[in-house]
């Protein structure tokens, strides 16, 4: 199977390199392609002169996640029957994807697969696939920040795969495209992977978690530094996207049953989310003007992928 890995870039200081060298270090043939969302800072030295084999796409603005991985994958050859999408913080084992081609061949019905991802030393866990929590359906990366020794050791399926490192075999992704894209461009960053982990695994596919993949991440370099919760600490601009990204998604995906009954709970939970991000970050109140625009598109990007897997189901 060919794969390649798309590398989406926007400002990854000397992340980049590190990242692109591990991709670089693969054991078996990989695709590379950079995907640089106008960076200004010393990033610009791989897209400027990448090294050997590694090609770059250089969008002259910044698309976000969700708009350089579209673009990457439009810049893919049609041959390509695997995708890595990466940020520029994580760095595979030389080994990843030559697990994640094992996999790939040898079940079908695997359309993704979630990599273990550890913190730098590889003490501690980051991700080993995302799930749901059960009552307010708050993304929950599995074993996030706990001992790594002897935890999650065997392969499981999960709803989705983290953003920061994730495997997906290419006629997964092209069977969930809606309005002609693989993932909402409106999005920009944060929920993206969650969601197309939850399309994938709603046609038809798992979406497996392999704790021999392993990648380090070194989660949050685009947050502010400092102590407490990620979404407190990101610019005003992301951490509303990631309240409007997070109701878009259950607005796409959640079934009708698995809504009414923790609506009551939802609206509070959530109420309670944005007067904290408010109260911290006034600024954010401006972007969240966008809720009735954003849930509108979610609805109707809903109903088409509802007439999508109805006519997958007649024809």
């Amino acid at each position: 199977m060919k794969a390649a890995a798309i590398v989406i870039n926007h400002n990854g200081g000397e992340d980049l390199g590190r990242c692109l060298e591990s991709l670089r270090q693969q054991t078996v043939p990989l695709g590379v392609l950079l995907v640089d969302c106008a960076s200004t800072d010393s990033s610009r030295r791989w897209v400027e002169a990448p090294p050997p084999e590694v090609q770059v796409l250089a969008l002259a603005e910044n698309r976000g996640y969700t708009g350089g991985a579209n673009a990457g994958l439009a810049a893919l050859s049609e041959g390509v029957e695997v995708v890595g999408f990466f940020n520029p913080d994580c760095f595979p084992r030389p080994d990843f994807f030559a697990v994640c081609l094992e996999l790939f061949r040898q079940r079908p019905e695997i359309g993704g697969i979630a990599p273990r991802l550890v913190r730098e030393g590889e003490d501690v866990l980051d991700s080993c696939g995302q799930v749901l929590s059960p009552w307010v359906l708050m993304v929950q990366d599995r074993g996030y920040g706990a001992p790594a020794a002897g935890r999650f050791s065997f392969p499981e399926k999960v709803l989705a795969a983290c953003g920061a490192g994730m495997v997906y075999r290419r006629q997964a992704l092209e069977r969930v495209r809606v309005l002609g894209e693989v993932f909402p461009s409106e999005f920009f960053a944060f929920w993206e992977d969650l969601d197309l982990g939850w399309r994938v695994s709603a046609s038809g596919y798992h979406v497996l978690y392999e704790p021999r993949a392993v990648a380090v991440h070194r989660r949050g370099a685009t947050a502010q530094k400092g102590k407490g919760r990620l979404l407190f600490r990101r610019p005003p601009p992301l951490a509303a996207g990631y309240l409007l990204n997070r109701w878009a998604t259950l607005v796409r995906n959640l079934h009708p049953r698995d809504a009414w009954w923790r609506l009551p709970l939802l609206v509070a939970w959530d109420m309670a989310m944005v007067t904290a991000l408010v109260v911290r970050k006034p600024a954010v109140l401006p972007h969240l003007r966008l809720l009735p625009k954003r849930l509108a598109l979610a609805f109707r990007q809903r109903q088409l992928c509802r007439q999508r897997r109805l006519q997958e189901m007649l024809s």
